[in-house]
């Protein structure tokens, strides 16, 4: 379902006139991308199996010597060819990079009508994420597919017919010490093994602490090797999985924890007796006369996260599930229904847990109390994570040496951050003063006024945790009072600056991840700006 050189000039490029002037025996390569450029040194910013269009400007009155290094400078960049239009700087494609076309292999086209490069580029361009969009929807029918045989209940033989239906091969699995476990569309196990020998695609299956086996496509299959690699990859997880449900695979009390906190974290619909079954297949069994608390760890190591929840829950005297997804550790605790501060309770569990050689580099939010059903666990978890993702910001401020937080004091940064854009920036004017100031003057009078307003405006514990003499605090306060206007320690102003203060170091947190996302294309800009230059030069 990709796009070839071949398929390319016989259909997109049919209006120029193309000519394969070398490199015939490579057109069945596979074009990622069309693309026009007129510098001589373009190679540095290609990143492979791109067709080059040109119409050899970069080249205007070089030596041959010249223009087999251009060739061989974009070759030893993956492009799948090169395309000259002629009777703009070429009458005729010169014989020595014909020549060195063919020393490389690599497809050489003469276009011999002139048509725009921006209509050959957007016809082929447009062809090329069509295609790529069909292959995503073929790949996502079949994750629903097996999502809904894993619902049903089956097993990993039904869930091997599926995907080869789609695959139109037969699929062989087997685990990472070289058995075979499963086979789909072989008559017996040696004609599996032949069917694995001649495999044209692999995927592994993962458990908890790495690959656990193999999924192997056999040869048969219409689809070319790319799409066909990318639908084993999507149905690896799944079958990974049935495996879990099976039996098959080791650690299966860990497996079915990450994957059930998965499931929850991304909203996928789990049902009643399903978080029920599967909870219990992890090892978790909250009684009716419990709820649950949910916590997000983030730690150098999973260990260290694992060994953390396991200490806190034994304190506690309450079963727990323990999982890690996408690099951090979320954890359920069970505490008694009738527990008046189930969260403090938690966090100070966690406080007597933790010990001076592990507090570095972690941080442990600790999520409201919530009854066991899949959308009270699915909300309390995702406030969880993004409690976690906020206290990372809020420890430059008020968290400073704090290792255990819970949402309910995140609760000004969760709403925050719920809030649009414009919103956010109209709140932070509140306190554009004292940030107009710490920019031109690099101070910190935005921190030290949140760090008081966290402390209760308590010159002795704000003085602590700013790490100030009371007499620096003093001084510093006094210049907020004059920049704002206004005394900051008027109760009715606290919940006011609280949020504004907030906002402030949220849309500063948006603008450090804009520029992060920018500063790559900036430097891509330049780069090909210096290379412009060059040629002018």
């Amino acid at each position: 379902m990709t796009l070839t050189v071949r398929e390319l000039l016989d259909n997109q490029f049919r209006g120029a006139d193309p000519q394969v002037l070398a490199g015939s025996s490579q057109l069945g390569r596979v074009v990622r991308w069309v693309h026009s450029s007129e510098i001589y040194e373009i190679s540095p910013l290609l990143s492979g199996d791109e067709l080059l269009l040109t119409t050899g400007l970069g080249l205007s009155g070089v030596d041959p010597g010249t223009r087999r290094h251009y060739l061989r400078e974009v070759g030893n960049r993956n492009v799948a060819g090169v395309a000259v239009e002629l009777g703009r700087t070429f009458d005729a494609i010169p014989s020595d990079m014909i020549e060195e076309a063919a020393i490389m292999g690599m497809p050489l086209i003469a276009l011999r009508t002139v048509v725009p490069f921006i209509e050959l580029c957007q016809n082929a361009n447009t062809e090329i994420i069509s295609r790529e969009v069909a292959v995503l929807r073929l790949g996502n029918d079949l994750a629903r597919v097996l999502e809904l045989e894993l619902m049903a209940g089956s097993g990993v033989a039904t869930l091997l017919e599926r995907i080869s239906d789609v695959t139109g091969c037969p699929l062989i699995v087997t685990s990472g010490s070289g058995a075979l476990v499963a086979a789909h569309g072989v008559d017996d196990d040696r004609s599996a093994w032949r069917a694995a020998d001649a495999g044209t695609a692999t995927a592994a299956i993962h458990s908890r602490d790495g690959a656990w086996g193999t999924l192997t496509a056999g040869p048969g299959s219409t689809l070319n090797p790319a799409t066909l690699h990318g639908l084993l990859q999507r149905s690896a997880g799944s079958l990974g999985l049935a495996l879990t449900y099976s039996g098959n695979l080791t650690g299966r009390p860990q497996r079915a924890a990450a994957t059930l906190v998965s499931d929850l974290l991304e909203r996928t619909d789990v049902r009643q007796i399903d978080l029920r079954v599967r909870s219990a297949a992890a090892g978790f069994h909250p009684t009716p006369g419990h709820r649950v608390v949910a916590i997000a760890i983030d730690s150098p190591g999973s260990r260290i996260a694992t060994r953390l929840l396991d200490s806190a829950a034994k304190l506690l005297g309450q079963p727990n599930l323990g999982a890690e997804v996408h690099a951090s550790t979320f954890g359920l605790v069970a505490v008694p229904a009738k527990t008046i501060d189930a969260v403090g309770a938690v966090s100070a569990a966690f406080g007597t847990s933790l010990s001076s050689n592990i507090t570095d580099g972690v941080t442990v939010v600790i999520g409201d109390p919530c009854a066991f059903t899949p959308s009270e666990v699915s909300a309390a978890l995702h406030a969880a994570r993004s409690g976690l993702r906020l206290a990372t910001s809020a420890r430059r401020t008020w968290l400073a040496g704090r290792v255990v937080t819970t949402t309910r004091e995140l609760a000004p940064e969760l709403a925050v951050d719920q809030l649009p854009v414009d919103v956010r920036e109209r709140m932070v004017a509140v306190v554009a003063p004292l940030i107009s100031w710490d920019d031109t003057h690099s101070s910190d009078l935005t921190r030290t006024l949140e760090v008081h307003l966290r402390h209760g405006c308590s010159a002795t514990r704000s003085a602590a945790a700013l790490h100030l003499g009371r007499q620096s605090l003093y001084q510093r306060l006094d210049r907020i009072r004059a920049l704002l206007g206004y005394d900051p320690s008027t109760p009715s102003m606290y919940a006011t600056l609280l949020l504004a203060l907030c906002a402030h170091r949220l849309v500063a947190r948006d603008l450090r991840t804009v520029d992060e996302e920018v500063k790559p294309a900036r430097d891509d800009k330049s780069h090909e700006e210096r290379n412009v230059a060059q040629l002018g030069d």
